[in-house]
């Protein structure tokens, strides 16, 4: 004969049953419990969806920041070198600046030194200009002195010297010219 298990037999599950059944009257029996068993699932399945979403995001934002960082640091690299450049591009800029300004600077200078020196050359033209004058005109007195220099030598040799004596004392001495000198040879000694 099979054996045969009777509540009786099991203390703590008869007691459980029979209030079970007691609870759940008619084919309905057991909605409280189901439901509350239900709501205990669907809130783990909540809570296993919400952590899987989570998951998933993180993922996400890990494979993006795995992605993005090789990028952001070319840039920040890039970024970097771009601002020392522009920061060598402004010194240099700062010193041409400077440069035009002394160089501007010179040139004003210069400008005034070129500006006397004008006045300079001016006058010094008007000087040779005069010098140039004053050298034909003296060239003119050369060349006419010149052409009387041999009438001057003419007259020299002609002139002879004549003393008057009276009693052994010289009284008088004189000089006598065979041939005179030309006019213009007058003419060139006195402007002379």
């Amino acid at each position: 004969m099979p054996a045969q298990i009777t509540l009786d037999e099991l203390p703590g599950l008869g007691g459980e049953l029979s209030s079970a059944g007691a609870r759940l009257p008619g084919m309905r029996a057991g909605d409280r419990g189901y439901t509350a068993r239900r709501r205990r699932s669907d809130a783990h399945r909540i809570v296993a969806s919400m952590l899987a979403v989570l998951a998933l995001v993180g993922c996400v934002t890990a494979i993006l920041l795995l992605a993005i960082a090789p990028t952001a640091s070319r840039m920040q690299n890039d970024i970097s070198s771009l601002t020392g450049r522009l920061d060598s591009a402004d010194s240099q800029l700062a010193a041409l600046q400077a440069t035009a300004v002394h160089t501007a600077r010179q040139g004003s200078r210069l400008t005034k030194k070129i500006r006397v020196l004008d006045r300079h050359m001016t006058g010094l033209g008007r000087t040779i200009h005069g010098l140039q004058g004053s050298s034909s005109a003296t060239r003119e007195q050369t060349d006419a002195l010149r052409a009387c220099f041999a009438a001057l030598q003419a007259e020299l040799g002609g002139l002879a010297l004549q003393t008057h004596s009276f009693r052994g004392r010289v009284t008088s001495v004189g000089l006598t010219e065979t041939a005179s000198a030309p006019a213009s040879c007058g003419a060139a000694l006195s402007s002379g």
